[in-house]
């Protein structure tokens, strides 16, 4: 009876560790809040799928070029989220970072007469960049999009995806 007590509560324990390691990205917690809205679509993509989409790619194209440095790139990366709706949600999306800025820190931002932008990175205990959060609109064509990366998010990886550089080796 006490066996059975003991390895029921290492069972809760467990699963109670792993709940509390679990710490949802944005674009997650963006889609909690608003998961009732038809409008909103999120899609996930591993780094295992970003592969074969890169190597199928690779295949059809005859020269022997090879995107080692996406390669490179997308092995960095833990998860990709892309958030699309229409583009009123712009505004709650930033309300959302600015009111969890203990969380995540502004970065650089954008606006031109057809498009804005703006970028916002959250860092672990390290001081790591673990997640990187884009936003973009487009207002007169009624479009908002959060792309959403976690994983190694280092200043090559940014270097990489802002000026499209090649890594270091």
């Amino acid at each position: 009876m006490k066996t059975k007590v003991i390895m029921t509560l290492v069972a809760v324990f467990m699963q109670l560790t792993a709940l509390a390691q679990h710490s949802p990205d944005f674009a997650e917690k963006f889609m909690s809040i608003y998961n009732n809205d038809s409008t909103l679509a999120c899609v996930t993509i591993s780094p295992k799928m970003m592969m074969q989409l890169v190597k199928k790619n690779d295949e059809k194209e005859c020269d022997e070029k090879r995107p080692e440095n996406i390669l490179q790139a997308i092995s960095k990366l833990k998860s990709a989220r892309i958030v699309t709706g229409k583009a009123d949600y712009y505004e709650k999306a930033e309300q959302l970072l600015i009111k969890n800025n203990k969380r995540f820190q502004s970065g650089q931002d954008y606006q031109t007469e057809e498009q804005r932008g703006a970028f916002y990175t959250r860092k672990d205990k390290k001081g790591q960049t673990v997640e990187l959060i884009m936003l973009y609109a487009e207002p007169e064509k009624n479009l908002f999009t959060i792309i959403n990366l976690t994983g190694d998010i280092d200043e090559e990886f940014l270097c990489f995806l802002y000026n499209n550089k090649t890594f270091k080796n």
